[in-house]
């Protein structure tokens, strides 16, 4: 990404997905910021947000419980190409996070007269209690405009600040279409203790060093994400393992430990060349494991120390098949997912067979990275586990957690010998038939939330389960697995599902003031009870013959 890529009429396109939550502008560029460089996922991201009128200068609130930070955000865009940020912006936004100093302010607030979404953030998060234990606060202001001279003579003064200008985003952002790899020379001092070297055969060859930290932040491609385009998950931005490497890099006193402590990093390259005992140079590389360490190494350089050192396997070769099952096979350190530790278990080999030999239409992901065909339909599992948990177990309130799915809910979603993989392309495209429908949902932003379309679909697979011909359906794998057997019962839930958004607009009007749809929808009880109401009008349409059903009897 360039800088000029988010010029105004550059950036409109980029951010016109997140249009539909009837936001204003600098709202969905702020979304897009959280998801693409502060690397929240998309329910965190819009949790944050809270972009309204008299929202006392605070587009956006996120609560950092690693770093004991509450993190306050501002987003302004400029449609005037060229146009500099200056310095008044900054002291605004300086002044506003003083009004979230103390408690007692904080609750000053929220008695006054702001708007409510920044209320329900506050009273959500607890923040009132968080800054009386200690909480820092901290200023993220985003743009799409450049620094000028008063902007870095202010930006010395405000220490509590992060200000992400326009080439900041760019340098941050990972494009993913990026070429692979870094063209060009490097050179690693072998001097500090020595390497060992293992020729492999006559075209391939491994050397282990260890690398100060200092070195590797001057590697090329780190700014644009070229360094890291084969790596499989990236460097995972603002994630628990960032922030870990974060604070051990603040705490110089274990620097000359932290080797001990890191699983290493892979590079790979088409050659290396010792020269005598100094130095390894490398050509033409590319990092396949070890991303999320650089990039935090990169920006904690103030603080990183020559005692900072960690291992680095450099594999030089020319097999790009090689290449690629080293990408694959390697593993972050601690960033091993409940999902990639799964990608390899029974059930997931099986769905993923029964994909393969049942039918062509579809597949079924199993492992981050995984290459897919572009002529199919991919379900990831993280998708499916979601879906399935929302559909079958009633737990949309839990849909945000994708830790659940493949740890302690793993067996409840994917255990059952009726999941095949009929049931999870038919629960697929249920979902897909809940995301059309909720374009009908008058509040935007509701409807725009992902727990709303987990929510929805929980109470579709709830209603099918209330008709004896739905029930045998769900029950049945075999007819689950014939295509037209799914598309009939998928045929009568457009229906259904268009008086479902109408008896949800008419709940969500009669709600108070204070309806917080993004607490309800995590809260069992909240969803149960707003579940039942719906299906109550449900019940009511279906004994007058407004509504159809999947089954001559009801209940």
């Amino acid at each position: 990404m360039k800088s000029e890529d988010l010029d105004y009429k550059s950036l409109l396109p980029m951010i016109s997905k997140y249009a539909s939550k009837g936001r204003s502008e600098s709202a969905n560029y702020l979304n897009w910021f959280l998801e693409n460089i502060y690397r929240l996922d998309e329910t965190t991201a819009d949790d944050c947000i809270c972009d309204k009128q008299n929202d006392k200068g605070i587009d956006g609130i996120y609560v950092d419980d690693n770093s004991s930070e509450i993190v306050f955000f501002q987003s302004k865009i400029s449609q005037s190409p060229g146009r500099t940020l200056g310095d008044k912006v900054l002291k605004e936004f300086s002044g506003s996070l003083q009004q979230f100093a103390t408690k007692a302010q904080i609750e000053a607030v929220l008695n006054g007269q702001a708007n409510d979404d920044l209320k329900r953030i506050l009273s959500r998060n607890r923040i009132a209690d968080l800054v009386s234990q200690g909480y820092n606060l901290k200023g993220v202001f985003v743009c799409n405009s450049e620094r000028d001279d008063n902007t870095i003579e202010i930006e010395k003064h405000l220490q509590d600040i992060s200000i992400f200008c326009s080439s900041d985003v760019s340098k941050s952002y990972i494009d993913f279409d990026a070429e692979e790899g870094v063209k060009g020379e490097f050179s690693f001092d072998v001097s500090y203790a020595g390497h060992v070297h293992v020729q492999i055969d006559a075209d391939t060859e491994v050397f282990l060093l260890p690398v100060a930290a200092m070195e590797l932040v001057k590697l090329d491609g780190i700014h644009d994400g070229v360094l890291f385009s084969q790596n499989v998950r990236y460097s995972l931005g603002n994630t628990a393992v960032n922030r870990s490497i974060a604070k051990s890099v603040g705490d110089q006193d274990e620097h000359k430990n932290f080797a001990l402590y890191h699983n290493g990093i892979t590079l790979i390259c088409q050659s290396a060349e010792l020269a005598g005992s100094e130095t390894l140079t490398v050509k033409d590389y590319v990092v396949v494991n070890g991303a999320q360490s650089i990039s935090t190494f990169y920006k904690n350089k103030a603080s990183l120390t020559p005692d900072l050192r960690v291992f680095v396997k450099v594999v030089a070769l020319k097999s790009n098949d090689l290449s690629r099952k080293i990408t694959i096979n390697s593993n972050n350190q601690n960033s091993i997912k409940p999902r990639d530790l799964r990608s390899n278990h029974d059930l997931m080999l099986r769905l993923r067979s029964e994909f393969e030999v049942a039918q062509d239409k579809y597949e079924f992901e199993i492992k981050r990275g995984q290459e897919t065909d572009s002529d199919k339909v991919a379900i990831s599992n993280e998708l499916a586990g979601r879906e399935l948990l929302a559909f079958d177990l009633n737990e949309s309130n839990l849909c945000h957690q994708i830790g659940k799915v493949f740890d302690d809910k793993y067996a409840d979603i994917f255990g059952r010998p009726e999941v095949t993989f009929g049931r999870v392309i038919f629960v697929h495209e249920v979902q897909k038939l809940v995301a059309a429908a909720l374009e009908k949902l008058e509040n935007r932003p509701m409807a725009s939330y992902s727990l709303t379309r987990y929510f929805l679909l929980s109470v579709v697979g709830q209603i099918i389960r209330k008709f004896p011909e739905g029930r045998e359906f769900l029950s049945n794998t075999a007819r689950m697995n014939i295509e037209v057997e799914r598309n009939a019962i998928l045929d009568e839930i457009p229906e259904l599902l268009v008086g479902l958004v109408v008896d949800l607009n008419y709940e969500v009007k009669a709600k108070d003031q204070n309806f917080d749809y993004k607490k309800d929808l995590k809260s069992p009880t909240a969803i149960k009870q707003l579940a039942s109401e719906l299906f109550q009008s449900y019940e009511k349409d279906f004994l007058k013959g407004r509504a159809k059903g999947f089954g001559e009897n009801f209940g």
